[in-house]
């Protein structure tokens, strides 16, 4: 979060008139003012907040009061959860009871939109590695799952690559719909997909359960092989995210057969 912040903190008293707090953050090109009343965060003041108050009113009359702190160490997908939960476009970030900055819900989202698939709609496998090395500094515990489509290359055989392509849309779809905000989702490359999630032992076994049953995509049926890492048997930061995607991989091709053959018998 250090990294993404985008206005230093510029401050202000209560007490000052609309018409100064305008001129101040004319003079610093900033767009918002923390309102610090004896040495006290009360408020944030921006720049939309001075356009809708008379000039001659003061500060406490426009300024947003009690604004959210986060700290630095909060994970960028949290705190945009945090912004649209209570409808605000910028956070204090905190390092224990120093604040260092704002950051702002444009540049969250902005950073957010490089780790996007165009395809899909699921963030890329670089968002992931830095969802990983989020847990694994913080001593978090995740699994992984590592889901990887079942003779996926027939489909574009038979079918032809855009109707593949809606294959795709149409699961990842499902994978949003399937998994809650303790999952964090990703297409990793092609037909292949990875979720680390901070769910329970049991939810995830539930979760690989519904990824493993065959499902019918637009008049397709579809199948997957869920290569699964358990959170709570491996130790993440003795490894590496390419290292851990690897071994995840493998998992899910020495599962392939059993779900190739698990299909070929019609057994549903």
């Amino acid at each position: 979060m250090e990294d993404l912040i985008s206005e230093e903190l510029q401050y202000i008293t209560s007490g000052k008139s609309v018409q100064y707090a305008a001129r101040l953050m004319d003079e610093l090109g900033v767009n918002s003012l923390v309102v610090n009343d004896q040495g006290q965060i009360t408020g944030i003041l921006t720049s939309k907040d001075i356009r809708s108050v008379h000039p001659n009113r003061i500060v406490a009359d426009a300024m947003t009061g009690n604004p959210i702190c986060i700290p630095k160490s909060t994970f960028i997908g949290d705190a945009i959860s945090i912004m649209e939960q209570h409808q605000v476009k910028r956070l204090i970030v905190k390092d224990g009871n120093h604040a260092e900055g704002i950051v702002t819900r444009e540049v969250l989202k902005t950073t957010l939109g490089k780790y996007e698939d165009l395809l899909t709609g699921l963030y890329r496998s670089a968002y992931m590695e830095y969802v990983f090395n989020h847990f694994v500094a913080l001593n978090r515990m995740f699994h992984i799952l590592f889901i990887d489509l079942n003779d996926f290359g027939l489909i574009n055989k038979k079918h032809g690559h855009p109707v593949g392509d809606d294959v795709l849309i149409h699961f990842s779809t499902l994978l949003k719909n399937i998994t809650n905000e303790q999952d964090y989702i990703c297409r990793y490359g092609g037909d292949e997909f990875v979720i680390i999630s901070t769910r329970k032992l049991q939810e995830v076994e539930k979760l690989i359960q519904q990824l493993t049953e065959p499902m019918h995509v637009m008049n397709i049926t579809l199948s997957a092989a869920v290569g699964y890492i358990n959170g709570f048997d491996h130790n993440y930061a003795s490894s590496s995210f390419r290292e851990m995607i690897s071994k995840a991989s493998m998992i899910s091709t020495s599962l392939k057969p059993a779900y190739d053959e698990h299909l070929l018998h019609g057994k549903h």
